[in-house]
């Protein structure tokens, strides 16, 4: 009988030993798992801009269906701030970087220190301001030159189906100082603006920044330092700049109507307001297109593809009689 028992006895630390062994066997091939997920850095722009905080989700989003661990960092436009942000970021290793640029000529600093850590890096949306492309693994995102021009033609077809013919003095709301779109957008649309329809001429600019309520003020300005120049179009690079511009014309006893008003983007401030009437056009910028490029670019990147060093989303024009281009972007 003690035998017996001793038997038993023997027989459930065995069984006891084996579910052990099973239970650390799974949590380290759960762990293994783990580790071999891919780690990935976005280091991005302020998520009040409304374009930036749609582009933000739909990366992340991008992220979780391909299993890539995704860590978000964030800053309001500060190129010292973001300097910061990528030297934590290599300093963690990740298996891909991807940034956003604060500042076009900034980040060159930043990327030659990525580059010499060997981690691959997408730059999204905001093209640097440099001629070195193989700082970066894969830029993704607008030709802003192009956007710009794409601004101008529109702005010069709104002259003509207004009966304003090719000449009259137009402002311009621009994004922050510094800001890659800010300049390349304004360099295409004075460039094209220049060989399509010299007689219109950009007489004044203020930085709206990304922000309706900064683009209400400085279109109120604007306004009041050209009411004797006879307006007849704003060049917005946002269309929730340009919203707020409307807002500042009312105010003034400015007909919206009356003027060309041409922006970007087609987010839902333009979409309305192309619908309404009170906006001529806009150039469709999507921010789901633009962090959709970005995400399959690091997603090949890490499965060890051949990628494109440059891949430049389509701009295109979009006013009242094709507006239904926009419904993505808007959400519709």
């Amino acid at each position: 009988m003690q035998l017996l028992k001793r038997s038993r006895s023997v027989l459930a630390l065995g069984c006891l030993a084996l579910v052990a062994a099973i239970v650390v066997g799974c949590s380290q091939d759960a762990g293994a798992a783990q580790n071999e997920r891919k780690q990935v850095v976005l280091l991005t722009v302020s998520q009040t801009c409304d374009y930036c905080a749609k582009h933000t989700d739909t990366f992340k989003a991008a992220m979780a269906d391909a299993g890539i661990d995704l860590r978000v960092v964030v800053n309001e436009f500060n190129a010292a701030e973001q300097a910061q942000q990528v030297t934590q970021a290599i300093s963690t290793e990740p298996d891909a970087i991807v940034v956003w640029p604060a500042d076009s000529r900034a980040i060159i600093p930043s990327l030659v220190r990525i580059k010499r850590s060997g981690i691959p890096v997408v730059v999204t949306n905001s093209y640097p301001q440099t001629e070195d492309t193989s700082l970066w693994t894969a830029y993704t995102g607008p030709d802003d030159i192009a956007n710009g021009r794409a601004a101008a033609r529109a702005l010069v077809g709104g002259f003509q189906a207004k009966g304003y013919g090719d000449s009259g003095n137009i402002v311009a709301l621009v994004g922050p100082p510094g800001a890659p779109p800010t300049i390349d957008r304004l360099k295409g649309f004075e460039d094209e603006l220049a060989k399509l329809a010299p007689g219109i001429k950009v007489v004044g600019s203020q930085p709206g920044n990304w922000d309706q309520t900064i683009a209400t003020s400085a279109s109120a300005t604007l306004f009041t330092q050209t009411r004797g120049d006879d307006i007849k179009g704003m060049y917005s690079e946002a269309d929730n700049m340009m919203a707020g511009a409307l807002v500042a014309a009312k105010r003034q006893g400015i007909d919206p109507s009356k003027l060309v008003m041409v922006g970007h983007n087609c987010s839902i401030e333009g979409y309305t307001n192309i619908k309404a009437g009170s906006q001529y056009a806009t150039v469709l910028q999507s921010p789901i297109e633009d962090a959709d490029l970005a995400a399959r670019a690091a997603e090949n990147i890490l499965a060890g593809q051949e990628v494109e060093n440059v891949q430049y989303l389509d701009p295109r024009p979009v006013t009242e009689s094709n507006i239904n281009t926009c419904d993505q972007a808007v959400g519709k």
